[in-house]
């Protein structure tokens, strides 16, 4: 007679415990496929990026636009070392920090652009 009560118990205890296993089982294997995609999309998006800076390397090939900037750039540089030029590099200076904020963001963008977005994306982070 005891068998009568524990058989059916045992059986759906048994099948609870498989139910609560399949459950899990099908949690997991979610969890690793959403894992998986945000890898894939991560993949793609640092591709994206890459592909991105290799137009415009090649966009940029027969520009002069770099060469412009380097010298543009390095001028100030070169007439603090000649006496007699270094008091004009300074005031130079003086005079680009009264321009607008609009003004010396979009210098700054275009030097980023010229010599490579990524590269100045993570200045400023640790």
């Amino acid at each position: 007679m005891l068998q009568f009560i524990i058989g059916p118990i045992i059986s759906t205890l048994g099948a609870l415990g498989k139910s609560w296993l399949e459950t899990r089982k099908v949690k997991a294997e979610g969890n690793i496929k959403l894992a998986a995609a945000k890898i894939e999309a991560r993949v793609k998006k640092e591709e994206a990026k890459a592909n991105m800076d290799l137009a415009a390397m090649d966009g940029m090939r027969y520009s002069w636009k770099d060469e412009y900037l380097v010298i543009m750039l390095t001028i100030p540089v070169i007439m603090c070392f000649i006496p007699g030029l270094k008091q004009y590099a300074l005031d130079g200076f003086a005079i680009l920090e009264t321009t607008p904020d609009w003004y010396r963001w979009g210098l700054t963008g275009m030097i980023a652009a010229t010599f490579g977005l990524r590269t100045w994306s993570g200045f400023g982070k640790k």
